[in-house]
C-alpha cells in the first residue's frame, strides 16, 4: 500500500514539476520577447530615418523676395517635433522652415529667399542623427537668409526651434565650399554626423569666381549640438 502511494506522490510531484518548468520557460519567453520589443522600439527612436543620398541643390526659380513680418515668423506653426525656425545670432537671422522631401536626389530650396527648407527624410532634433536644410542666398534683387554663411565662423551658434518651442543650440564646427560640378562625389558629406554627435547641416548654393550669374559652388556649414 505504501508502495502505491510513493509511486503516486512521485507522479504527481513530476506532473507538477513539469507544470512550474513549463511555467518558467513560458515566462523567460515573454520577457525574451519583451525585452526584444522594447530595445527595437527604442532604437527606432533614436535612429534618423533613411536618407536618400543628395546629389545636388535644386536652382531658386523666382522665389519670393516678399520679406515675412515679425508677426509671420512669430506665428509660423509646425508639428511639435518638426523644426519651425532656424535663428544664426551673428547674422541676426530668423527664418521661418518649410518642410520639404527630396526628388530624385535633388535637394528642394524654399520658395521665399529669407526661408529656410528642412529635409523630412534627416533626422529631427533632439533624435541623435543629421538634420540638413537648405536655403536661398540670392534671389533676383535681394540677398537671401543663406547668403553670408561664409561669414560664420567655428564656434558661432545655430539654434533650431521646434513646433512644442524647444530650442535645440548647435556649434558651427566647419564651413565647406565645393565645386557644384562635383557636387554628386561631394555634397553627400551634408549628411554625415561629426564625431558621431548630432549634427546639423546648412547648404546652398553660390556665385563664385567671374561668372556672377552662375551659381556655381555650393557652401555647406557644418555643426554639433551642444
Amino acid at each position: 500500500m505504501g508502495l502505491k502511494i510513493d509511486r503516486r506522490a512521485q507522479k504527481i510531484f513530476r506532473a507538477v514539476g513539469l507544470i512550474i518548468l513549463a511555467a518558467i520557460i513560458f515566462c523567460l519567453l515573454k520577457i525574451l520577447i519583451w525585452e526584444h520589443s522594447y530595445y527595437s522600439n527604442k532604437s527606432a527612436e533614436t535612429r534618423s530615418p533613411e536618407q536618400s543620398v543628395i546629389t545636388d541643390l535644386a536652382d531658386a526659380l523666382s522665389p519670393s523676395e516678399e520679406k515675412p513680418s515679425d508677426e509671420n515668423i512669430k506665428t509660423h506653426q509646425t508639428s511639435l517635433t518638426e523644426p519651425k525656425l532656424l535663428t544664426i545670432p551673428r547674422l541676426e537671422l530668423t527664418s521661418r522652415v518649410q518642410i520639404t522631401a527630396v526628388n530624385e536626389h535633388i535637394l528642394p530650396v524654399p520658395d521665399n529667399i529669407y526661408d529656410v527648407c528642412w529635409y523630412s527624410g534627416s533626422s529631427r532634433p533632439g533624435q541623435g542623427g543629421n538634420i540638413l536644410m537648405s536655403g536661398i542666398s540670392q534671389g533676383e534683387t535681394k540677398t537671401g537668409a543663406f547668403g553670408n554663411l561664409d561669414s560664420l565662423e567655428k564656434g558661432d551658434e545655430i539654434k533650431i526651434e521646434i513646433g512644442k518651442e524647444d530650442i535645440f543650440t548647435y556649434e558651427v564646427r566647419e564651413i565647406i565650399i565645393i565645386d557644384r560640378n562635383d557636387a554628386k562625389n561631394q555634397l553627400p558629406i551634408a549628411q554625415e554626423r561629426i564625431d558621431d554627435k548630432e549634427t546639423l547641416a546648412l547648404v546652398a548654393t553660390r556665385r563664385a569666381g567671374e561668372d556672377k550669374d552662375a551659381f556655381n559652388s555650393i557652401i555647406i556649414v557644418r555643426a554639433t549640438i551642444k
